[in-house]
């Protein structure tokens, strides 16, 4: 009997799909790297946007971006730039990302007074995720749960869901990166006299500070935050006179991997809207760390990438840091005014 001409026998079949998953195993690697390639350069080109918006604030305001006044308040546009505004360094860009509008939702015009409609549009503008401030290696940008957030932000409304933060703002090389809640009401703020940072370049420290032992920087032995934001920071270039080309501005922060999208850990728990906190500080007093399961740090910087991470400096280029990084050289490198330059 013929075989009919054309036909594959079952042999020949098989060969031709092994061959194929052959193909396929040696290929997938290959498309995955691309992929990721492809993700860390968003990563780097948000980052770079990050630091040109931040150059463009400082232009503006004479200052870089402050960090606000603590976890218990997001911003207002009624109270301007500087240590009068109560949100976090990323509210305090949108006007140089050009998202205005989300800028001006919680204002009423009464920058004392805290209204419904102030806190009805806070509340509008943190549950707005944002896509320049996510990694794409790590979430998409959407709204995530705030379970372990804190209470009632001061001047908004409280919601379980918000959007995150994927990148942290330097303020140092000295072992904490958080500190109070902030002033009992907007009202207090002028008499208010419990804060952590007491002057607006970081170099003078409340002493009956619960947090006072771990302000202290390895490099210098001054009890100070030698970053460039941090609470009710007023931070100019000057100010950095380390050189702006080796100085961490903003940098990816580390998460637990295990706890991307659950907001339960303490270093994700709120929006990216709130003041000086850890969720969106980070300090170089420990080398970064490639996200995983198995370990918290609401402290150092990290990222989902393999090799380090991106980290953008004052003068707007931005850099990998290894995982590996010399602890000295990564210190250096948080510190704006130590004497000491990176990589030297």
């Amino acid at each position: 009997m013929k075989r009919c001409k054309g036909a594959f026998t079952l042999v020949e079949l098989l060969v031709v799909i092994a061959i194929i998953g052959v193909l396929v195993a040696l290929l997938l690697p290959a498309v995955q790297a691309a992929r990721e390639a492809a993700r860390r350069s968003q990563c780097k080109n948000n980052l770079k946007q990050l630091a040109l918006a931040s150059l463009n604030h400082h232009d503006a305001q004479k200052f870089l971006p402050s960090g606000g006044w603590g976890w218990e308040y997001v911003g207002d546009k009624d109270r301007g730039f500087g240590h009068n505004q109560p949100g976090g360094w990323v509210y305090s860009l949108l006007p140089y990302i050009e998202l205005s509008n989300g800028y001006a939702l919680p204002a009423d015009g009464d920058p004392i007074t805290v209204s419904r409609g102030q806190k009805t549009g806070a509340s509008q503008l943190v549950q707005q995720p944002i896509s320049t401030i996510n990694c794409p290696s790590r979430r998409p940008a959407v709204v995530y749960p705030c379970p372990l957030g804190a209470q009632a932000p001061k001047n908004s409304i409280y919601t379980e869901n918000g959007g995150k933060l994927d990148y942290a703002i330097s303020c140092g090389d000295q072992k904490h990166n958080s500190c109070r809640s902030g002033p009992p009401s907007v009202a207090d703020y002028p008499t208010y006299t419990d804060w952590c940072i007491l002057d607006r370049i970081g170099s003078t420290i409340n002493k009956t500070s619960p947090n006072y032992a771990n302000i202290v920087s390895p490099l210098t032995g001054a009890i100070e935050y030698n970053g460039v934001s941090f609470e009710r920071s007023e931070v100019s270039l000057k100010q950095v006179s380390d050189g702006t080309s080796n100085t961490y501005l903003i940098g990816e922060k580390y998460l637990n991997s295990a706890q991307y999208e659950t907001g339960t850990d303490e270093a994700d728990n709120e929006t990216w809207c709130s003041g000086f906190n850890n969720d969106n500080f980070r300090t170089a007093y420990d080398v970064p760390q490639q996200d995983r399961s198995d370990f918290s740090s609401a402290f150092i910087f990290g990222s989902a990438h393999a090799s380090g991470c991106l980290m953008a400096k004052c003068d707007g280029s931005v850099d990998l840091v290894s995982y590996d990084v010399d602890i000295n050289v990564h210190r250096a490198g948080a510190n704006r005014a130590d004497g000491t330059v990176a990589g030297h």
